[in-house]
């Protein structure tokens, strides 16, 4: 059963997204809140605390509770995600082409440093969680549009620094990609998992996000160098790529697979019926 503050707060959300009370509005004072629904000011608190959490308000300091702009409600930038190249090298997608590198406080662009590495970063390297692995952080934005950026952290394989030293330094036209393929002579190859978590509060100030309430996303690229002979492929780099959900989505094509190639044989079973499938395409009735 929900507690009355659940209840207060499931009556505002609703009235929200309704649009009684729209984007930049403000919500009713709390003791008349508190009046109108027999409760104290404590219980309206934490119904405006839940909602503060879910992004859907923001306190004003000695102004009241406001409704915030939601991803809901506002075009978001969708984020084509796959490899293009110009003459500055290559660049994920034709709409950061025009983005730049950002100086971080103390002017650097690029901060390249030893650090340890995350569990799950380490864990496609081949690494040890806290490891020490050279690491090229940036943040990247739209020099039109200073909300419009993004962090990324290029987590490096320790084969690539051992054979590759530039690759702990200023790499040059082209960057670290260009670098690495020149040494192998073949292409590589890229492959990304997207996600969300809550940021940081050091990751939400550096993208100007709001301190509660809204989401990255994050895009992990892996780059992969594929094997020759008998040598086996190998994971070059995992690239960390945090944004805000408020501003950006990812969109991507969903091409057919082999088993969806037109025309296509019509279907035979009833789709509530059906068992289902295990991982390897066999139907499986303990699943």
């Amino acid at each position: 059963m929900a507690s009355r503050y659940e209840e207060i707060a499931s009556d505002l959300r609703e009235r929200i997204v309704s649009g009684e009370y729209g984007p930049g509005s403000q919500l009713p004072m709390m003791r008349d809140i508190a009046a109108s629904y027999g409760v104290s000011d404590i219980t309206v608190r934490k119904a405006f605390a839940l909602l503060t959490r879910e992004g859907l308000v923001e306190s004003r300091r000695r102004a009241g509770v406001f409704v915030k702009e939601h991803p809901d409600r506002v075009r978001l930038t969708v984020r084509a995600r796959q490899i293009e190249r110009d003459e500055l090298g290559y660049f994920s997608g034709p709409e950061v082409q025009h983005w730049r590198a950002l100086p971080w406080p103390d002017g650097e662009r690029t901060r390249v440093t030893e650090a340890p590495v995350p569990a799950d970063v380490a864990e496609i390297l081949g690494a040890e969680a806290g490891e020490l692995l050279t690491v090229r952080k940036r943040m990247v934005g739209d020099p039109g549009r200073e909300e419009h950026r993004q962090l990324a952290d290029s987590w490096i394989g320790s084969w690539v620094t051992e054979e590759i030293p530039a690759m702990r330094g200023d790499t040059g036209m082209g960057g670290m990609y260009d670098r690495v393929e020149e040494w192998a002579g073949r292409a590589l190859t890229w492959r990304e998992e997207v996600s969300a978590r809550m940021p940081s509060p050091e990751e939400a100030e550096a993208l100007l996000m709001p301190a509660a309430g809204v989401p990255l996303l994050r895009a992990v690229r892996i780059t992969t160098l594929p094997g020759r002979g008998r040598q086996d492929a190998r994971v070059v780099e995992v690239q960390d790529i945090r944004m805000s959900s408020a501003l950006f989505a990812v969109g991507y094509p969903l091409p057919r697979g082999a088993s969806a190639k037109w025309p296509v044989t019509p279907a035979t079973s009833d789709y509530y019926s059906a068992p289902p499938v295990s991982e390897d395409g066999d139907t499986d009735e303990s699943l």
